[in-house]
């Protein structure tokens, strides 16, 4: 699978600390590579400014903020350093003393509200390295006002925050009447590690902040241990092997090529299970069978295909099926109101595995299925019910996963603006890539198909949401504003 490490703020610290301390590094020298790699990374940005003032804090990010200060100047910018009080690091103080003597003198807070007012609409791009990732205390009056005047200005056309929008918390949303308060970034250099506290960062309806990681040397591939890394990564999008993946070979057969059944699609509602059983077989599967409760599914199957097999049962009855015997997948939940009383405490054989969606998501305090391989697919209400707390971001899901999973033995694939994959292995995934096109009745039943289709290529649970995530991710490109899932599912085929 592609895809990248993710440190909290604790664990960026831990590697921060052993490469000074274990290899050597100074911290200086991590200063100015940090500031080096947001300079290059940035020189088309740069030349947009007729202005360039940077605001540093009294800690490393102030430091990394003092060093850009002097490679922009020293590269021939206009800049103007502004600092809330003297540096507090070693290493930090080096860079604000070189600053001194290069640019000249640091503005306090008052000189910056001073050249604020006199400043041109839309002439200064702001780079905000006033707090780092770690501060997570309230902000002072002083700090809360220099952040509201930062947002609210149309001094600033452009806003880059180092590391971390400061004042940024996301365990803090949700939690207070009063709104949180953070620089509103356009973008986001994150050095050294990508953070996991980033993750989900957002003040425009619908939009991730941008953010860009910038190497600066730390050890992130040979000095990890449970006090550095805590197994979280990133998903990155593979849309090419999402499609090759599920074109059939030469050699295939009906149950080759993928075996499933579906379970769901109460009386009114069997186009759920249907569409679900349609991202399967139209994307190649071989081979499947619908259950449902409703009388009618038989009729609504055959009307479509007569090729199809279908048939009104309880959930109970499915494992007596012959074919039971011969699928690899079961998808359960699309169409249905309520959790299946039958899955309470029922064992999944091994070598199947078992996709739990919409009704079939349990309320707090139902008892789960057991298994090895079962995939739960809430979105954050559902998730919210199963485990009886809210949750307002996606580190608080984390928080909640990471101890539910490996005592029910589940995998969680919360589905929301950021995508969010915890194992019972204490393995994690984000998958960070809205989608508006996606927030339409019948996506989640169509991610569930999609879903059983890699499963049913002995894929790994892991390996087929990125897959799967992946393939759904080609709908940005329809043109079609507001497209039904079934017009998604169109798209998806023509590809395969």
């Amino acid at each position: 699978m592609k895809q990248s490490p993710l440190f909290t703020n604790k664990e960026s610290k831990a590697l921060d600390s052993l490469a000074i301390k274990e290899l050597g590094f100074r911290e200086e020298t991590l200063m100015g590579m940090a500031a080096l790699s947001v300079f290059h990374a940035n020189e088309d940005l740069w030349k947009t400014a007729e202005s360039i003032w940077i605001l540093s804090g009294t800690g490393g990010n102030g430091g990394d903020g003092y060093a850009l200060a002097h490679t922009l100047y020293q590269e021939g910018y206009k800049v103007r350093s502004f600092s809330t009080a003297p540096n507090k690091s070693e290493a930090g103080k080096f860079y604000e003393t070189l600053v001194s003597k290069t640019l000249g003198a640091i503005g306090s807070i008052d000189d910056f509200y001073k050249e604020w007012e006199e400043a041109k609409e839309d002439s200064v791009l702001l780079v905000d390295a006033i707090l780092g990732t770690g501060f997570q205390n309230e902000l002072s009056e002083e700090l809360t006002e220099l952040i509201e005047t930062i947002n609210d200005s149309d001094v600033f056309f452009y806003r880059l925050s180092l590391d971390s929008p400061s004042g940024w918390n996301p365990y803090a949303l949700g939690k207070s009447e009063e709104p949180n308060v953070f620089v509103y970034a356009d973008s986001i250099e994150e050095l050294g590690t990508r953070k996991w506290e980033n993750v989900g960062f957002i003040y425009e309806k619908d939009a991730i902040i941008p953010r860009y990681y910038e190497s600066i040397g730390f050890p992130i591939r040979t000095h990890l241990s449970n006090v550095t890394f805590s197994n979280r990564y990133y998903l990155e999008a593979d849309p090419e092997s999402a499609i090759q993946t599920l074109k059939r070979k030469n050699k295939d057969h009906k149950y080759s090529a993928g075996s499933a059944i579906f379970y769901g699609g109460e009386t009114g509602m069997e186009g759920a299970i249907l569409l679900s059983e349609q991202a399967f077989s139209r994307l190649g599967g071989g081979i499947n069978k619908i259950f449902s409760p409703s009388t009618k599914i038989s009729s609504l199957v055959l009307k479509e295909d007569l090729s199809k097999m279908a048939q009104t049962s309880s959930i109970s009855e499915i494992s007596n099926d012959p074919f039971f015997a011969k699928t690899k997948t079961l998808v359960v939940g699309p169409g249905l109101t309520k959790y299946p009383k039958d899955l309470e405490g029922w064992t999944l054989p091994e070598g199947k595995n078992l996709i739990l969606d919409a009704g079939a998501i349990p309320s707090f305090g139902n008892k789960l299925p057991r298994g090895n391989q079962i995939l739960l697919t809430p979105h954050v209400g559902e998730l919210n019910r199963m485990t009886g707390k809210t949750h307002n971001s996606v580190q608080a899901a984390y928080d909640t996963l990471i101890e539910f999973c490996p005592q029910n033995n589940v995998y969680v694939l919360l589905k929301s603006f950021v995508s969010l994959l915890v194992c019972p292995d204490g393995f994690s995934y984000v998958w960070e890539s809205p989608n508006p096109k996606l927030a339409t009745m019948g996506t989640g039943d169509l991610l569930s198909g999609i879903l059983a289709r890699y499963l049913s290529l002995d894929l790994t649970i892991p390996e087929s949401v990125q897959l799967a995530l992946s393939l759904l991710d080609h709908s940005k490109q329809l043109e079609e504003p507001y497209p039904s899932a079934h017009q998604i599912l169109k798209s998806l085929v023509e590809l395969v």
